[in-house]
């Protein structure tokens, strides 16, 4: 039911110990750990998170880096997970039984619930989340931090943790509808086109998520989209209500306020780790965005929410 580690891991045997787990029964991966590298076969739905570092995800010949500031859902499809860190990275992957999400949201799915899915309204087995980051919120975060939690804490019941799974796919579905009511806001009539622009918004909000230390330009996200930079930066600001400079600068002041208040790093070093040209930058985006200074960002750490800034990933 649990598979947990707090060590470093050899290579192939988290993947092994993976592929023993029948997949008639719910898993969850809770690690802490610097070191790491597992599979998913794609044979059930997942959900990962991890915080205080990265877990780093190849799905669909993409790289795709979950942190502190989201998780990501994966539907189907073969996947493989590194992690890395500094520092111990506290990881929780998410393995729900085949066919549990099928059920529990079997009588609450609607034909709309389908439309980023299929691309028009019409009844489907299919579930309707699709494999892109989503920034934590006040839903579904507060169930992966319990699970998290008791995972840490030694529980390992699996009535609590089929009643926790299914409170977590709830609240996915419900997030998966606030995306739904953002996306009418795309200037397009037929539902497929606006999936499909979704989709690509989305790879770009994954790119930005993944790459946001690196020096990016518009180019480089509207790459990522396979848009072109002008209808890339007017679709990305219909699903987003940001810009996409906006949106990494958020970002890298979200990281940067991190580790302002749980690293001893110096303002310099965080410049260059969070992807900053210069101090000021940092400065003026830590103004912008929290009202506050790198010193206020430290002595006023517990009163300080970063992630109230962030907005969501296009698709759920």
């Amino acid at each position: 039911m649990i598979l947990r580690r707090t060590h470093e891991m050899v290579s192939g045997d988290l993947s092994a110990a993976l592929a023993r787990q029948p997949s008639t029964e719910n898993t969850v991966v809770s690690l802490h750990t610097q070191v790491a590298d597992y599979t998913l076969d794609g044979e059930r739905f997942a959900l990962l998170g991890a915080w205080g570092g990265r877990q780093e995800v190849m799905l669909d010949n993409r790289r795709i880096a979950v942190d502190d500031d989201t998780w990501l859902p994966i539907p189907s499809g073969p996947a493989a997970v590194r992690i890395r860190g500094s520092e111990p990275v506290n990881v929780l992957t998410v393995l729900f039984r085949r066919g549990m999400p099928e059920e529990v949201l079997g009588a609450m799915l609607t034909p709309e619930d389908r439309l980023l899915d299929d691309g028009e309204v019409q009844g489907s087995s299919s579930l309707p989340f699709i494999p892109h980051l989503q920034t934590h919120d006040k839903g579904v975060t507060p169930v992966l931090l319990f699970i998290r939690r008791h995972c840490e804490m030694g529980l390992n019941d699996p009535l609590w943790f089929e009643e926790q799974f299914a409170f977590l796919l709830e609240r996915m579905l419900a997030r998966h509808r606030d995306v739904l009511q953002r996306a009418r806001g795309v200037p397009v009539r037929r539902a497929a086109t606006r999936r499909e622009i979704l989709r690509r918004v989305s790879l770009a909000t994954d790119f930005i998520h993944s790459n946001f230390d690196k020096p990016l330009m518009l180019g480089d996200m509207a790459r990522a989209a396979f848009l072109s930079r002008h209808h890339f930066l007017r679709l990305f600001k219909h699903i987003h209500d940001v810009t996409p400079h906006e949106y990494l600068q958020r970002k890298r002041t979200t990281v940067a306020g991190r580790l302002l208040r749980g690293s001893e790093l110096a303002v310099e070093d965080i410049v260059k780790v969070v992807g900053f040209d210069s101090r000021s930058t940092l400065f003026r985006a830590l103004r912008r965005f929290h009202g506050v200074t790198p010193r206020e960002c430290r002595r006023a750490a517990d009163s300080l929410t970063f992630m109230g800034g962030m907005v969501g990933a296009a698709a759920a």
